[in-house]
Parts: structure tokens; sequence; C-alpha cells
């Protein structure tokens, strides 16, 4: 049963979906999202990677670390409040270098967004991709964002999000004759299809904090890819720690 979202569990949810309103420039970034799931990731192969695809990280999002965890705490409350209310099929075309990160752990490793639609052509921007078909068991902590929010500015993609840290079970499976239509953004074939099956998730209510130093080495790094240049090793380890400890706070 999907109980009421509150007000900051909404914006939160707006704020992801690149639904924006605000005059800095924090809030007033579209795609957040692309900084926002990178964290949850091991080394900067993500960040790299969004950034070989012209994706711009947005230093900014990382200046104000109190304002960071309340939009995650925000988030992960959602989740909590919402579930599958019967057997849902839903679809991603996912990057391959991600994939195989979330291959390895047997678990979403960030914020997932899926679509009842299919494959969705507005994400095969992207240089290498898996198609992902997801199998979501009635009672799976997800989020349909047509069904909890008021006004979703996406309502064509039939989102279905799923959070950070739920378990899989992966099957992968030969692409099919239709799939091979589905092109990456130097026109390949998918690498590899597979079926993820939903299972368990549980997160832990945050009682701390992280320091700043490690997000402001992230930034620089961000800044350095966005221009074109190699980070310096010392960011790279420090920002990486960071993130470690990042997501151990809802571990």
């Amino acid at each position: 049963m999907n109980q009421y979202l509150n007000n900051r569990e909404k914006s939160a949810l707006k704020y992801y979906t690149g639904d924006i309103s605000g005059d800095n420039v924090f809030w007033d970034e579209q795609k957040a999202y692309l900084v926002l799931n990178s964290l949850f990731y091991d080394g900067i192969c993500t960040e790299k990677a969004r950034a070989s695809e012209g994706k711009f990280l947005n230093p900014a999002i990382l200046d104000d670390i109190d304002r960071l965890l309340d939009f995650y705490d925000n988030m992960f409350s959602a989740f909590c409040k919402c579930r599958a209310e019967s057997n849902v099929s839903a679809y991603r075309v996912e990057r391959f270098s991600d994939y195989a990160f979330i291959k390895q752990s047997e678990k979403t490793v960030s914020f997932t967004s899926t679509s009842t639609s299919g494959f969705l052509k507005e994400y095969r921007d992207r240089k290498g991709i898996t198609l992902m078909k997801f199998v979501i068991p009635v009672g799976t902590s997800c989020i349909s964002m047509s069904e909890v929010l008021d006004v979703y500015t996406k309502s064509e993609e039939a989102e279905i999000l799923l959070p950070p840290f739920m378990n899989l079970n992966i099957t992968e499976i030969p692409v099919n004759d239709s799939e091979k239509s589905i092109t990456d953004a130097d026109g390949n074939m998918p690498v590899v299809s597979c079926i993820a099956e939903c299972g368990e998730w549980c997160i832990s209510e945050r009682k701390k904090n992280i320091s700043a130093d490690g997000a402001k080495a992230g930034q620089r790094i961000y800044t350095a890819l966005n221009n074109g240049e190699n980070p310096c090793d010392d960011d790279i380890k420090l920002y990486c720690e960071w993130k470690k400890l990042f997501c151990e706070l809802y571990l």
C-alpha cells in the first residue's frame, strides 16, 4: 500500500526527476541525478563514463553536505512508504559499465529509473548498453511517479523508481532480433540483455554525518572531468573514501 508522502518527500522526488524550482545552482540543476547516483558507485568509472558522453557533473551539488543528505533522507523515507500494489514488468536501458557493478553486487547500486513503456529512446545516449527487464513482485519497495506526484512532468515515461541496495536475481539472456535495433550513442547494439527480479530491500535511518573534505575533492574531480582533464590521484583517493563512508550511512 502506498502511504501519503509529505511535501519534503515529494520535493525530493520532483528534484530527482528534473522538475526543478529554485534560484541557486543546486535546486536549478535539471540533471542532478547524474551526480546523485554516481555517489553510490565505487571508484570514478561512472563519473568518467558520464563525462565522456558529454554530460555535465555539477560540482555545486556537493556544496552543502547537510542539504545533500537531507535530500537522500527524504528519498529513502519515500521508498519506505511506497510498495508495488501488483506484479509489474519494467524496462531500463543501462550503461554496460554500470551494469557490471550491478551484476557484481547483485543489487541496485543507485536510484534506478525503469519504465513500464519499454526501452525508452531517451536513454540510449550511452556508450555501451545493457537491456534490463525488471520483474517487480507485489509488495516490492518502489515508487510509481505518476501515482505519488500531483504533477509529474515526464508522465510519458511511465516511471517506476527503484531504490539503491535492493537485492536482484539477475539472469542474462540472448539479445533477441527486435532488441538488436536498440542501439547506443555510437550506433552499437546492446552488449547484453538480462532479466532482473527484484527482492528484499532494507535501509537504516541515518544517525551521523560525514565531513565535507571528500566532497570538496569530488568537486575538483567533476571540474576536471567537465573540462576533459584527468583528476589528480590525491583527490580521487579522498573522494572514493568519502563515497564509501556516504553509502555506509544508510547500511
